[in-house]
C-alpha cells in the first residue's frame, strides 16, 4: 500500500501517475502544499509527545478542553497515546519547519485542532488545517465539534470552515459539518 509522505494515509488509486509514478502526496497534502507552502500535517508519533504534553499542560489551552482541568501526566499521557483506536488520527502541525499545534479526528469524528505555539497565530494556520482535515477525511463525515462558548477564535475558526451550530448544552456549543 502507498500512503502519503506528510500524513502517512493511504494514497487514493487516482495519485498513481503510471505503473513506475506514484505521487509522494496525498491529493489533500498537495492542496495544502499548493496554498501553504510552510505548512505540512504529518502524523503525531512518540517523539511528539513530550511537546504536546507541555502544549496541554498550558492553562491557557486547556482551560478550552472539555475533558480536561488540570495540567496532565505524563504516563497517563503515554497511555493515551499507546491506546488510541486505529480510527483516530492525531496529527502534527507543522509551520516553517517548526511544530506549532495538533489536528485530531476521533474515532466518533469529532474533530480538534489547537496552536500549541502561539507564535504561529494570525497566519491561517489553523484553518489551513482544518480545511486539510475536512477534506482528507470527507468520506468520514459529518465530524462533530465542542467549543466552550468563551472560545470566540474556536467558534470563528469552525465556522469559517464550514461547521454549522446544532445545539448547546450548558457552556458548549455543538458544531457538525457535513460536505457539500
Amino acid at each position: 500500500m502507498v500512503t502519503c509522505d506528510d500524513c502517512d494515509r493511504p494514497i487514493q488509486a487516482d495519485t498513481v501517475v503510471d505503473a513506475k509514478t506514484v505521487m509522494s502526496r496525498c491529493k489533500s497534502c498537495r492542496s495544502l502544499a499548493h496554498h501553504h507552502r510552510s505548512l505540512r500535517i504529518t502524523p503525531l508519533t512518540r517523539t511528539d509527545l513530550e511537546l504536546v504534553l507541555a502544549w496541554r499542560s498550558n492553562p491557557k489551552i486547556y482551560r478550552h478542553f472539555r475533558h480536561q482541568m488540570e495540567p496532565l501526566d505524563w504516563d497517563e499521557h503515554v497511555e493515551w497515546f499507546e491506546s488510541r483506536s486505529q480510527r483516530r488520527h492525531d496529527f502534527i502541525v507543522r509551520f516553517d519547519e517548526r511544530r506549532v499545534g495538533v489536528v485530531s479526528l476521533s474515532a466518533d469524528e469529532e474533530v480538534s485542532v489547537y496552536l500549541g505555539d502561539f507564535s504561529a497565530h494570525g497566519y491561517g494556520v489553523a484553518t489551513a488545517t482544518l480545511e486539510w482535515l475536512c477534506d482528507r477525511f470527507v468520506k468520514r463525515t459529518p465530524f462533530i465539534a465542542e467549543i466552550h462558548e468563551e472560545n470566540n477564535p474556536s467558534i470563528r475558526l469552525f465556522e469559517r470552515c464550514g461547521f454549522e451550530r446544532t445545539h448547546r448544552n450548558g457552556d458548549w456549543l455543538y458544531y457538525e459539518y457535513r460536505s457539500a
